[in-house]
């Protein structure tokens, strides 16, 4: 039988993270699935992200996640994911994953939060403004592109929301998420910063206005930067041309 070890379980663009394989009979190929995120994987098992994010939601993860296959000698296999996000997917999967929730129970939402249909816990995470700070322009004599950056600042709500009492009783446990051990992994590995909670922080209690409908919902006011960053292709002209016009008197 053959498992598999990850570093990482969620990356940005371009960075990297290790499998390895155990058990069964070596040696190991390794090797991307078609269809998902678009990374790669060397022989050694080293994955590399792609340089952009594929796109999809957290509802419909298709394109957000690649799955790793690891064959043996005696051609048995094993898999495992990794998601691919920018660092708006990843805040969302370190709630996911230190509140153990499967992929749908955490999501950003633009215009309508998805009223929960059983009595699970669901956390919503909107954007409430967006501001950019600083940006660059940059040449690079290496790729022969334009790197290009800006640095945002954001203010994101999250809605912690069930039929049951768990929003109640667990809406703390989204705050410890963001603060533990692993998000400040995935801040420092991938260019973004969850900012504290000020003094005044509060969950406010929606629960009343939903009514019956969603009998539990609580939201709280969260800052974050990151730095979002593109390459592109550009003309350079090292040397000028002359160009000489006779004119007529």
């Amino acid at each position: 039988m053959i498992t598999i070890n990850q570093t990482k379980t969620a990356v940005g663009p371009n960075i990297t993270a290790s499998f390895a394989a155990q058990g069964g009979s070596t040696p190991y190929t390794y090797s991307v699935v078609s269809g998902g995120a678009g990374g790669t994987i060397d022989s050694s098992g080293l994955y590399t992200a792609p340089s952009v994010v594929n796109g999809g939601a957290f509802g419909a993860p298709t394109k957000l996640y690649d799955q790793i296959l690891v064959t043996d000698n005696v051609a048995a296999t094993a898999t495992a994911k990794i998601l691919v996000g920018n660092p708006l997917l990843l805040f969302c999967e370190i709630i996911r994953t230190q509140l153990n929730l499967t992929e749908d129970r955490v999501y950003l939402w633009d215009q309508k939060i998805m009223e929960p249909t059983d009595s699970g816990l669901f956390v919503a995470v909107a954007i409430l403004s967006a501001k950019p700070f600083s940006n660059v322009n940059r040449f690079n004599g290496t790729t022969g592109e334009a790197d290009q950056s800006v640095n945002m600042y954001v203010q994101l709500q999250l809605d912690v929301i069930s039929r049951n009492t768990e929003a109640r009783d667990r809406k703390e446990e989204v705050i410890l998420a963001l603060m533990s051990n692993y998000s400040q992994s995935q801040q420092e590995g991938n260019s973004f910063y969850i900012g504290k909670l000020p003094p005044g922080s509060q969950f406010v209690n929606l629960s009343d206005p939903d009514g019956s409908a969603i009998p539990y919902r609580f939201n709280i006011a969260v800052a974050m930067q990151y730095c979002f960053t593109k390459s592109v292709a550009v003309d350079k002209f090292d040397t000028f041309q002359t160009i000489t016009e006779t004119i007529e008197p």
